[in-house]
């Protein structure tokens, strides 16, 4: 698992590829839980994420209770795959995230707060 960071247009993009299970799940937490503070734009690209084990599953719930802790931040999810799509619908864990299709179209959102 490797997350590359950047910023573009004011929003951070958090581009996770590989797997997001109890192996990686650490360090990406630790690259991303800083990234939620006041005000903060944020879009996880997860593009080329092909695995998200229940310990993935749990960081992305926790990026959205880091969310509704703070003034002003909105964050959202790009490019899942069909497959974690499925994992998400299933576990109900889909209802906590906002997913969008393209990474444009999530930084989009996040900046006119959609």
């Amino acid at each position: 698992m490797e997350i590359k960071i950047d910023n573009q247009d004011c929003v951070t993009v958090a581009r996770i590829s590989g797997s997001l299970d109890a192996n990686t799940v650490g360090n990406a937490q630790d690259m991303i839980m800083p990234l939620i503070t006041a005000n903060c734009l944020l879009v996880l690209d997860m593009g080329q994420c092909d695995y998200v084990s229940s310990a993935g599953l749990r960081l992305l719930l926790m990026v959205a209770k880091g969310f509704k802790t703070i003034e002003g931040g909105r964050w959202c999810l790009a490019s899942v795959s069909e497959e974690i799509m499925d994992v998400m619908e299933m576990t109900g864990f889909v209802q906590f995230f906002k997913t969008l299709d393209t990474v444009e179209n999530a930084m989009e959102a996040v900046q006119k707060g959609e």
